[in-house]
Formats: C-alpha cells, structure tokens, sequence
C-alpha cells in the first residue's frame, strides 16, 4: 500500500479506524488475548468470521442466545497457541522479539515516509539464518493475528503498509 507523504495527517492513534498497530502488541497471547482485554472491540471482529461461532454481529443473535444472555463482550476467545513446553515458550518469545524489532524499524521508517516523504528504508537482514528465523517469526504472528480479519474488521480496518513477510 503506497500512501503519499500528505498520509501524515491521517495517521491514527491506535487502536483507531486504520490505524497501524504498534509492535508492542504483537504478543504470544495473540488477536484473542486482546480482545479479551478490550473487550469493547469484539464486536467489530463478529463481522470477520474470525472468531465464529463465538462473535456473532448483533443482527444475527436469536432470541435464544438473547434469553440465555449473550453479549460479545464477555465471550471468552481462545489464543490459537495454548500449551507449550518451556522450550517451545522460549523460542516463540525468541521469534516474537525478532519480529517485533524488523516490525519495529519498517514502522518507523513507513512513519517517516508519510511525515517527510523520504523513501522508506526497511530492515535488511545481515544473514540468511536471521531471515529464516524471521520467516519462521511471521508464520507464527500468522497463527495468533488474522491480519485479513485485522484489514476488514467494521470500523477499525487496521493496516500494515509495509513489508512483513518474504
């Protein structure tokens, strides 16, 4: 996604509508575990399909799940990473640091580009272990964010204009 430079005006806090998410949170808890803690925006994922059956938009709840109570807010989401060993905890967390750094500076230099207009320069990788590990980083930031559902989520349409994967 190329913006021009005159973007820097509508570049949005976070979590506002198209807003970039902030490599902080990218977490082992994932989409889910987000939600969970801001709850106030789960309804905006019930559109996706992200989440089904347990996110429904409101025009679809039936008088049943009505009667017994159901409110998006307090339905609980499950990350799709639960149980890991100590050494699989270990190096998911290695992975997640790798990605939220390469995240970090192709951030900062998109921000840059939209505020000044300079081209971009993203990470470049200083060896081929470093952008296997890195690819490695993104499959598993693929399992615990639905970027697609993050793009087309009603009213937030969070955005990534820059390169994370291969």
């Amino acid at each position: 996604m190329a913006l021009s430079p005159s973007t820097v005006s509508s570049l949005i806090s976070f979590p506002g509508k198209n807003s970039i998410p902030p490599a902080c949170f990218y977490t082992m808890g994932g989409l889910a575990t987000w939600l969970n803690q801001n709850s106030q925006y789960k309804i905006n994922f019930s559109y996706t399909g992200a989440f089904a059956p347990y996110l429904i938009p409101p025009e679809r709840v039936t008088s049943t799940l009505s009667s017994v109570g159901y409110n998006q807010a307090n339905v609980p989401l499950c990350s799709n990473v639960t149980t890991l060993s100590q050494n699989q905890a270990h190096k998911y967390g290695q992975q997640l640091a790798l990605f939220q750094k390469v995240y970090t500076i192709n951030s900062n230099a998109y921000i840059n580009y939209a505020s000044t207009g300079q081209t971009p320069i993203y990470y470049n990788f200083s060896t081929y272990k470093e952008k296997y590990e890195y690819n490695s980083a993104v499959a598993l930031v693929n399992k615990l964010y639905d970027f697609k559902a993050m793009a087309s989520a009603s009213t937030l349409n969070w955005q990534i204009p820059f390169p994370i994967g291969s």
